[in-house]
């Protein structure tokens, strides 16, 4: 979505409250936004056009992002994800699966997959991808329960494992 159309259509949305639409870098706007635990849901319709090998630096999808998407997400939240590239399917299906954040949710249980998109509307790409006949990987995740004592303090894969900085008091 170019960006003059996102403001288009944040302004609308905007209108009812419940809504947003942006146009950016998903890594970095999520991990901006706030406050935690305050979003029901997030989708991502075909979120990586970039197969070839020189383009994974490019990749939306990835732990600093989904660190992102746990942090936002409200218990019990959902995480939509689909793309038309089987590999990437898989590749999300593995990563989403790996974060402790995330329980799978899909039409059979313990399982992601979704035969369908249960939502209704259908992003510009899906429906190029289905009437190209190209299969769509649909994934859907639930956010589990944070710790007793409710939204925790999520911290960023780029700094697990890594001591705590101490900030220098006055000069």
């Amino acid at each position: 979505m170019s960006r003059s159309r996102a403001a288009i259509v944040d302004g609308r949305l905007r209108k009812g409250g419940r809504v947003r639409a942006l146009n950016a870098d998903a890594r970095e706007a999520l991990a901006r936004l706030r406050p935690d635990a305050s979003i029901a849901r997030f989708f991502l319709h075909f979120p990586d056009p970039w197969w070839k090998k020189r383009h994974t630096k490019r990749l939306v999808m990835g732990p600093a992002l989904l660190d992102s998407l746990a942090r936002l997400l409200v218990d019990g939240g959902e995480l939509f994800v689909q793309t038309d590239v089987e590999e990437r399917g898989a590749l999300y299906a593995e990563q989403i699966g790996a974060h402790p954040a995330f329980e799978p949710a899909g039409d059979a249980p313990g399982s992601p997959h979704l035969a369908e998109n249960p939502y209704g509307a259908r992003s510009p790409r899906e429906h190029h991808a289905i009437a190209d006949g190209l299969p769509v990987s649909r994934l859907r995740y639930r956010r589990r329960p944070r710790a007793a004592g409710g939204a925790r303090r999520w911290i960023p894969a780029e700094t697990r494992g890594k001591p705590a900085r101490r900030a220098r008091r006055g000069a």
